[in-house]
């Protein structure tokens, strides 16, 4: 298990490094606003269901589900309130979103995923608002630029990364299936 916490550890270092060095090859050229659509939600989380058919995401991932989901498209999902401001997420397929999360779309041209990797780097601590409950607004970090090269570059860069981010996905399986053992094994022990 330690061991595997490691080899994670390792992998996360590396997609970071990638993201600052790959993403930042160029002058920034571009606004995030130039890039990317704003969208915004209503739902709350006490209207999500236990069971469904389609994820619901919320501030830590997946809260809830439903029947019936509002977007069937990729997006960028974004924190917008609360201490975790400023967290992005990758939502695939169709699924819907609480109102603490943005939802934000390419605009043609943009590789939806890239942008998701520039917006991983970026440091949002500027464009908090609120001393209480922190706020960050698209109208705001939307004016942040980027450098954004050309379609086919940005497709390649952001192949590259995914390609690790899966593999941690495959690993933090991985590490979750050793815990289940250890599990398993102590019940074994005391019985």
């Amino acid at each position: 298990i330690e061991t595997q916490k490691k080899i994670i550890e390792k992998y996360e270092s590396l997609i970071r490094g990638l993201c600052e060095s790959l993403t930042r090859l160029g002058t920034a050229n571009k606004t995030i606003n130039e890039c990317l659509e704003c969208h915004s939600s209503t739902l709350q989380e006490s209207s999500v269901l236990e069971d469904g058919k389609y994820p619901v995401y919320g501030a830590t991932g997946v809260c809830g589900y439903t029947d019936t989901p509002d977007v069937s498209s990729d997006g960028i999902l974004i924190i917008k309130d609360g201490a975790s401001v400023g967290t992005t997420s990758y939502a695939e397929g169709c699924y819907s979103a609480i109102g603490t999360l943005n939802r934000l779309t390419a605009k043609q041209g943009i590789n939806l995923r890239y942008v998701y990797y520039c917006l991983k780097v970026i440091n949002f601590a500027p464009y908090k608002t609120g001393l209480a409950i922190p706020h960050i607004y698209f109208k705001d970090y939307g004016k942040h630029k980027i450098w954004c090269p050309s379609f086919e570059q940005q497709s390649r860069i952001a192949e590259v990364l995914t390609k690790i981010d899966n593999k941690i996905q495959i690993e933090k399986s991985l590490l979750e299936r050793l815990y289940s053992q250890k599990r398993y094994m102590l019940n074994q022990l005391f019985i």
